[in-house]
């Protein structure tokens, strides 16, 4: 039978995260937020961020999970409270999509940066679906 499992060829799913690599996520999201920081209109909002070592540790550390890496910190997550407090509007969630493509383009062959930036367009969206209902 043309569609029997035991017959088919096995295969072995690779996650992003080991396509991408932890030294490249860590680059991507160092130079990500070293240009949010000189940004004209998200330094403002990301400006509460008191210790940036720590948050890129953080989105590092999240960044590897959600692409499929095994937890090596012991970090917890919750994306609505960090961002509500920072009065995103879609315009600035646009921004910081756009920041992030630019930032991948420079450290990713395209097929990689197209698969994460599509994990952040989903961020992106989850992000203003929050947004309109508190406001």
């Amino acid at each position: 039978m043309a569609n029997d499992p035991s017959v088919l060829p096995k295969r072995r799913l690779e996650p992003l995260c080991d396509k991408i690599g932890l030294p490249t996520i860590r680059a991507v999201v160092d130079d990500f937020y070293e240009r949010i920081q000189h940004h004209p209109t998200l330094a403002e909002p990301f400006s509460v961020v008191a210790d940036w070592d720590l948050h890129k540790e953080r989105l590092t550390h999240y960044w590897w999970t959600v692409m499929g890496g095994l937890p090596y910190r012991d970090f917890r997550y919750a994306l609505g409270d960090k961002h509500a407090p920072l009065g995103l509007s879609n315009a600035l969630v646009d921004d910081w999509l756009a920041l992030f493509q630019e930032t991948m383009t420079d450290h990713l062959e395209p097929d990689l940066a197209r698969r994460w930036q599509g994990m952040a367009q989903g961020i992106g969206e989850s992000l203003r679906l929050m947004f309109a209902r508190d406001h």
